[in-house]
Formats: structure tokens, C-alpha cells, sequence
């Protein structure tokens, strides 16, 4: 388990278990406590089950955002200018994973 991973555990652990201890602690009523603890508990389930985003992920929902859905056949020629912008910027490697995803022209 990468070390990253271990203080995602640890944070999501820690606040789960915030509401239970100030419920406990403050003498807050179960009706107060236990939808804060569900509400933490469905944070965190959102969070192992969906994951992080990944750069292609937000390019995707840019592209839909402005109208751009699959069947759209300027999208591959649009994601191709994002990925050019992301290697302008220095990410080669992120550019390619986004010209992969999208299956975005070759640039000649």
C-alpha cells in the first residue's frame, strides 16, 4: 500500500469516527449523531468506489460540458487541442493518455 493510499485510509478513518467521538464526548443525541456517522460513511464509500479522476476524466467532462457528446465528430479533433495544450504545458505523458482515450488524430 503506497503511502499516499495509507493517509487516505487514515483520513477517511479519522472522519468516520469524528462523529461518534464528539457524539459521545458532547452528549449529542443519537438523532444528531448517527446521520452525521451515515452521511461520513457515504462520503467515504463515494470516495473508495469512484476514486480519483484522472486527467483524460476531467478533458471528458469539459468535452460534454460544451456539448461535445460521443457522436460528436469534432470531439476527437477538440480532445487533440487539449492534449497539445497539456504537452505545451510539460505533461507528455498525460497528453498521450488523453489523445488514447479519446482516440484523437495524429498530429502531422
Amino acid at each position: 500500500m503506497s503511502k499516499e493510499n495509507r493517509i487516505l485510509y487514515g483520513g477517511m478513518t479519522l472522519a468516520a469516527a469524528v462523529p461518534l467521538l464528539l457524539g459521545l464526548l458532547l452528549g449529542w443525541p443519537a438523532w444528531v449523531t448517527v446521520p452525521l456517522f451515515g452521511a461520513t460513511l457515504y462520503g467515504v464509500y463515494q470516495k473508495l468506489m469512484h476514486g480519483n479522476r484522472t486527467t483524460s476524466d476531467h478533458v471528458g467532462v469539459v468535452l460534454d460540458r460544451i456539448g461535445l457528446y460521443g457522436d460528436n465528430p469534432v470531439r476527437a479533433l477538440t480532445a487533440h487541442r487539449f492534449a497539445k495544450l497539456i504537452e505545451a504545458a510539460g505533461n507528455p505523458g498525460v497528453a498521450e493518455e488523453v489523445r488514447q482515450k479519446f482516440d484523437a488524430p495524429r498530429p502531422l
